[in-house]
């Protein structure tokens, strides 16, 4: 069954195999840079900010090497993500205290909060299992990515 929500919001343009980054901030710069370029974000500033308020409460990293960055904002009408990878790993203090080597970040509308949330599940779905975690670090270009995390799943 394919991943609607996850379908709907990702775009091939705004997934990167291999992370320039070397921080986690960058690495959240990295990736809203993606989601600019692609759709021309209205107000950067408000991402930018919603997304490291957001981190500096509480580290967005689920563990295993995974790290979820996410913020609503005003400036948006609709549900967007961007998937980094990064194989050496970025430090997000996980509480495993394992680096994060995927990194997907969520930006969505500050009066919906239907599609985060669904959005945050569907991504703990999909990459709770360590072989799917393994088969997308796999992935050998963007288009696999995409086919993983919106088709049939991985």
């Amino acid at each position: 069954m394919p991943n609607e929500i996850l379908k709907n919001g990702l775009d091939l343009a705004c997934i990167r195999l291999e992370l320039t980054a070397t921080t986690r901030d960058a690495a959240i710069m990295e990736l809203i840079g993606l989601l600019h370029k692609k759709h021309r974000l209205r107000n950067m500033e408000e991402i930018v900010r919603v997304v490291m308020e957001r981190e500096a409460k509480m580290s967005t990293s689920l563990e295993n090497g995974l790290a979820v960055p996410h913020g609503k904002a005003a400036s948006l009408d609709r549900l967007l993500v961007a998937v980094g990878l990064k194989q050496k790993g970025i430090d997000f203090k996980s509480a495993d205290g394992q680096p994060s080597r995927i990194i997907i970040l969520i930006l969505s509308s500050s009066v919906q909060t239907g599609p985060h949330v669904r959005c945050l599940a569907e991504i703990g779905r999909l990459l709770q299992s360590e072989s799917n975690r393994k088969k997308l670090l796999a992935a050998k270009d963007a288009e696999t990515v995409l086919k993983m995390l919106t088709d049939t799943g991985i």
